[in-house]
């Protein structure tokens, strides 16, 4: 007795599993078309950053310091809503007599889509060369690359007072790597 295969029609067996996948794909791309690709809600991030930075520091103990200075920034965020996060960092500063020590910490708020415009507004603590507390705001505009990295350019101004007075100007070029395991 012969076997006879089973008929499908226009399509073999073969074609109906890739019918299949490809419907699957188009359904799970398709329920998700309301969702903001570029969106940060629910992210976790971190943010690597250098640039340049000019520093003027007063302090009456003979510790100030002026000059040049090139920022090394490492950070993390988390979002709060599409265009809030809040933004932890450390930073390093090289050269001068003494390296410059900080830490910040506040919120960043952006605009936009793929193309973000945002500020920030920080709490900073300088340890060295003196230790002073004080602000950070900054201005600035972040490119997505990808859904989970983008690259920015920050411009910002630092004043504070404490075992000194300290201003500074600086400009950041960094890249932002983001996770949504979380959300």
């Amino acid at each position: 007795m012969r076997d006879h295969p089973r008929h499908f029609g226009p399509l073999g067996r073969g074609q109906i599993g890739r019918w299949a996948m490809l419907a699957a794909v188009l359904v799970a791309v398709l329920g998700r078309a309301d969702e903001p690709v570029w969106g940060h809600r629910g992210a976790l991030g971190l943010t690597v950053s250098a640039g340049g930075e000019f520093l003027t520091v007063i302090a009456p103990t003979g510790q100030g310091d002026n000059g040049l200075r090139a920022p090394l920034e490492l950070g993390g965020t988390l979002s709060l809503t599409d265009h809030t996060e809040l933004l932890l960092a450390g930073r390093v500063a090289p050269p001068g007599p003494r390296p410059e020590w900080a830490a910040f910490a506040g919120i960043r708020n952006s605009r936009g889509d793929r193309v973000k415009t945002f500020f920030d507004l920080l709490l900073a603590a300088t340890l060295s060369p003196v230790w002073t507390l004080g602000f950070r705001l900054g201005l600035g505009v972040q490119y997505e690359l990808l859904p989970v990295m983008g690259a920015y350019a920050v411009a910002g101004v630092q004043g504070g007072f404490g075992a000194g007075l300290r201003l500074s100007f600086e400009l950041l070029l960094g890249l932002q790597f983001r996770t949504y395991l979380f959300q």
